[in-house]
């Protein structure tokens, strides 16, 4: 437990720094509220005509994809620093850690997500 005192105390300062600073915000901060300051932020443009048709969310489906495999490939980095030491047991559970990936990959692509219309 001695080892993990340096990081408890970085934690409990990290905590204490964030709520002193929320506090400060409120106590210090301008109160001036007003009709453009309460409505909510939308990008900052006014609409000019609605939309003709939905916006299109391919993008973000393959964006969100692209960070599933992005997270699969960065995790995979200590295995292959470690596989000495973890020996067969560890290759197996990378071998299962791929191919529930890889499902996961195959029922996305069947599912159309990276087709383009």
């Amino acid at each position: 437990m001695a080892s993990f005192t340096p990081l408890l105390i970085l934690m409990g300062l990290t905590l204490a720094f964030a709520v002193l600073v929320t506090i400060i915000t409120f106590i210090l901060g301008p109160k001036k509220p007003n009709a453009a300051k309460l409505s909510p932020y939308e990008c900052g443009i006014e609409e000019i005509d609605p939309p003709k048709q939905r916006f299109p969310i391919k993008y973000l489906v393959t964006g969100m994809l692209f960070i599933v495999f992005d997270i699969e490939a960065a995790s995979m980095l200590p295995f292959a620093d470690l596989m000495r030491r973890l020996g067969s047991l560890g290759f197996y559970e990378l071998v299962i850690f791929i191919a529930v990936l890889m499902l996961a990959l195959v029922y996305v692509w069947r599912k159309g997500a990276f087709s383009w219309e």
